[in-house]
């Protein structure tokens, strides 16, 4: 024979689990020696954030949210969670939930995210007469300095493409190069001007998430708003 009962913590009180006693607990009267931790009253069924405590003659439902983290209403997106560690309520106007981006903090990120992108794509491989050339800025000062050399001493020099095929190059093509290179840029930060003007217009995240730096957008129209 069996009897069933029910464990809680002996420093909290909290609910521990269903312990199962058998003749080996019982007394020589057949009377069942529950030990000084357990209960025969059953408690209440599991709910979300609620743990059972026995409160010497009932089990009590009580909030528990530990191992969980918490936000306090002047916390802002990005505020690390605050983790729960004991029982109880959580802090007057505290929520589960993070705080989300506000409108602005979208905006701003999106703007940063289009800077950066202009800022990758202006130091992309250039292409010019069939042939792709590396234009970071290391590219670039060794572009200017081989220019430079050949300014003085004329005809052509090899050089290594950005797929790593050799070509030569006087300082004609490397100022056509550069030429193409300073377009590439103007158009660039015409872009990202515009596209910051445009994302500074909108009124809801979601289409403000939707940006990316190719956006079809009327760079002038934008522009004249500066």
């Amino acid at each position: 024979m069996t009897k069933k009962v029910y464990q809680f913590d002996v420093e909290n009180k909290t609910y521990k689990g269903e312990l199962i006693l058998d003749d080996s607990d019982k007394s020589p009267s057949g009377a069942w020696n529950i030990p000084g931790d357990c209960v025969e009253v059953a408690p209440p069924a599991e709910k979300e954030n609620y743990i059972p405590v026995w409160n010497g003659s009932a089990w009590a439902e009580t909030e528990d949210y530990r191992g969980k983290e918490y936000w306090l209403p002047s916390d802002t997106y990005g505020t690390p969670g605050r983790e729960v560690k004991e029982i109880g309520p959580l802090p007057e106007g505290a929520t589960l939930t993070p705080p989300e981006q506000t409108l602005e903090d979208v905006k701003t990120a999106k703007v940063a995210e289009m800077k950066a992108e202009r800022d990758k794509r202006e130091q992309g491989v250039i292409t010019y007469n069939g042939k792709g050339f590396d234009y970071d800025l290391k590219s670039v000062a060794k572009l200017n300095e081989a220019r430079d050399v050949l300014l003085v001493d004329g005809g052509s020099q090899a050089w290594i493409c950005a797929d790593s095929t050799i070509t030569t190059l006087t300082a004609d093509d490397i100022t056509e190069i550069k030429r193409l290179g300073k377009e590439r840029s103007n158009n660039l930060h015409m872009q990202y001007a515009a596209l910051k003007v445009y994302i500074e217009g909108l009124t809801d995240k979601e289409a403000v998430e939707t940006v990316t730096f190719d956006t079809e957008i009327d760079i002038a129209a934008q522009i004249n708003q500066l």
